[in-house]
């Protein structure tokens, strides 16, 4: 059975937003976000956070940025990648805006679709564990 999964999604951000925002809760929230979407198995999803040590945004100011990229498996429409990346962007959006007020603030979010012939993915017993646990 070929499985199209293998969601994962990075975001990169600003040093000092650690101090905004509840990056552990985000990190939750961008889970909950791709597995409601449906087109993701909860099993292939991954969400992970690097604070950018070096950086530099527009004239060198205090602002602050997250920049987000979904990596996904072949195989999925563009209508449902367009529809997940929306859902994702807007959930991202809903959690960020609230910690953010007040501060000059960027947010983006790419997807990148790659090729199944050059992603190796052969050591993974995380959708049998979690089939495991459902069924005790």
């Amino acid at each position: 059975m070929k499985r199209v999964n293998m969601p994962h999604l990075s975001f990169e951000y600003s040093p000092g937003l650690e101090t905004l925002a509840d990056l552990p809760a985000f990190a939750a929230a961008m889970r909950d976000a791709m597995a409601t979407t449906g087109l993701f198995p909860l099993g292939g999803i991954r969400v992970r956070g690097h604070k950018a040590d070096v950086c530099l945004v527009a004239d060198g100011g205090p602002h602050q940025f997250m920049d987000i990229v979904v990596r996904l498996g072949a195989g999925r429409s563009l209508e449902a990648r367009k529809a997940a990346a929306e859902a994702i962007y807007t959930a991202a959006a809903a959690f960020l805006k609230p910690c953010a007020a007040g501060s000059a603030f960027a947010l983006s979010l790419e997807m990148r679709e790659f090729d199944p012939e050059l992603s190796i993915k052969r050591f993974n017993s995380i959708h049998e564990h979690l089939q495991a646990r459902s069924k005790s």
